[in-house]
This record gives C-alpha cells, sequence and structure tokens, in this order.
C-alpha cells in the first residue's frame, strides 16, 4: 500500500534517530543500527526492530532478508521526507503565515544557497510559464 502524507511524518526523535543511522549507512541491520547509538541511549535490539518494522509497515523503508537478519534501506531521501513534512504543515496554515514561515526558512540561508535558490525560483516560473507544472 502506498504511504500516505501522514505517513512520511517521523513519529518522535527514535523514529528520527533510526532514520539518521539508515540515511547515514544506506542500509543496515538491526544490530548496525544499535551500534551507532551512544553506550547510554542504546535501546534494546526489539525496540529498534520494532521501530523499524514500523517504517516499514508505513513505506518509509525497504527490507530485503540476508541470511536470518532483515537489511534496511530507506526508501526516500531525507530531503525528500523534509519537504513532504514541510509541504504538509505549510497546507493546512493561512496564506499569511505559510508566507511567514517561508520567509523564516530563507533568511537563514547562506548567500550560495539563496542563489540557487533564486535560480531554482526562476526555472520553476518558466517550465510554469511553459505549460508545465514543475517542481520537485
Amino acid at each position: 500500500m502506498p504511504a500516505t502524507e501522514e505517513d512520511f511524518e517521523l513519529r518522535g526523535p527514535l523514529q528520527a534517530e533510526v532514520m539518521a543511522a539508515l540515511w547515514k549507512l544506506g542500509e543496515a541491520t538491526v544490530d548496525d543500527v544499535r551500534s551507532r547509538q551512544g553506550g547510554a541511549k542504546r535501546k534494546s535490539y526489539t525496540t529498534v526492530q520494532t521501530v523499524l518494522n514500523r517504517l516499514f509497515e508505513r513505506g518509509l523503508v525497504d527490507r530485503e532478508r540476508r541470511g536470518k537478519p532483515y537489511v534496511y534501506r530507506p526508501k526516500y531521501e531525507q530531503s525528500e521526507l523534509l519537504a513532504r513534512s514541510i509541504r504538509r504543515r505549510l497546507a493546512d496554515a493561512s496564506a499569511e503565515s505559510r508566507r511567514q514561515a517561508l520567509l523564516g526558512l530563507v533568511e537563514p540561508l547562506a548567500a550560495d544557497d539563496l542563489d540557487d535558490l533564486v535560480r531554482y525560483v526562476r526555472e520553476l516560473k518558466k517550465r510554469r510559464r511553459a505549460g508545465g507544472r514543475g517542481g520537485p
């Protein structure tokens, strides 16, 4: 079943931590994820396994059995999940709140990032004028 927009939200710090480990490693077993957690922060095997299985059920990770363990891979890039989450939150906001939030996201960007953003916006406007929807 395809993921819904709600499925793209990471639910809590442990899911975020597990996904961060997967993005860093590319693919990982439960033990690989646990090894990235600090000694005192290390969760039990079954806790990490449960988180990974829930992420799999929600369509955020793929898994493949290799021998006895499953190997998990992120299904989406971190940037895509972040963009979907932000879009979902902005969609529910008023036009003025949405504008202010976007300005708040853009204001701290470095000059090079702002230049990239300006180029992207110009290209997006061109594509939209040409009849295509454009955008990620």
